[in-house]
């Protein structure tokens, strides 16, 4: 179900089933609880949405345009450099990341099923963050900052980069101010080669 389409019924059963999703987890969570907690019949939930995991893939749909509105906000402050915001924008994707495996394990957890589910979901998401990363990428180039060629083909290999920075084996690997150091790292040394292909391409505005 299209976000813009959801009306107050259906804005209800996600909030009931959010609430469920991230305290018992996914898999403990049923659609008859779901519809007890809205006061309708099972029926009744299954005329707005076919399964539980539609459910989950409208609720996840959610917190994921949230996550985008923020990159997009970061990409649209005209106080930073596009490398400034490149880099706050991979900061954010980390601190959602780490904030919701530390605090909110459900809804990781939940994340993790509807990868595994509906694989073009995460293919989706990533090329929706990937076209708001590409526009400071060309801002950059426009700029005479980078060469970049193909905004969105290395905007898709800088996520490749950092790919690392939002899974949980390196969420268990130590406290959040390394990590993010280290993160800082790999991104400023991808963009210093950014740096380095425009001084060897001059007739890119300076």
């Amino acid at each position: 179900m299209p976000l813009e389409t959801l009306d107050n019924t259906a804005k209800q059963i996600l909030d009931a089933a959010s609430r469920r999703f991230l305290h018992y987890g996914f898999k403990k969570t049923t659609m008859s609880e779901i519809a007890d907690d809205c006061n309708m019949s099972t029926g009744n939930l299954y005329r707005y949405f076919p399964s539980k995991l539609d459910i989950a893939e409208t609720f996840v749909r959610v917190l994921r345009r949230e996550t985008i509105d923020a990159l997009r906000a970061i990409v649209a402050d005209t106080a930073l450099t596009p490398a400034e915001k490149i880099r706050r924008c991979f900061r954010h994707k980390f601190r959602v990341a780490y904030d919701r495996f530390h605090n909110n394990p459900k809804a990781y957890e939940l994340s993790g099923v509807l990868i595994l589910e509906r694989p073009k979901l995460a293919i989706e998401w990533e090329s929706a963050e990937g076209l708001v990363i590409a526009e400071s990428l060309a801002e950059g180039e426009e700029k005479g900052d980078f060469f970049v060629g193909d905004p969105v083909r290395m905007a898709r290999i800088l996520q490749d980069t950092v790919f690392r920075f939002t899974g949980p084996t390196v969420i268990h690997e130590g406290e959040y101010s390394d990590i993010e150091e280290e993160l800082d790292a790999v991104v400023e040394l991808a963009l210093d080669g950014l740096k380095c292909r425009a001084a060897r391409h001059p007739h890119k505005k300076q």
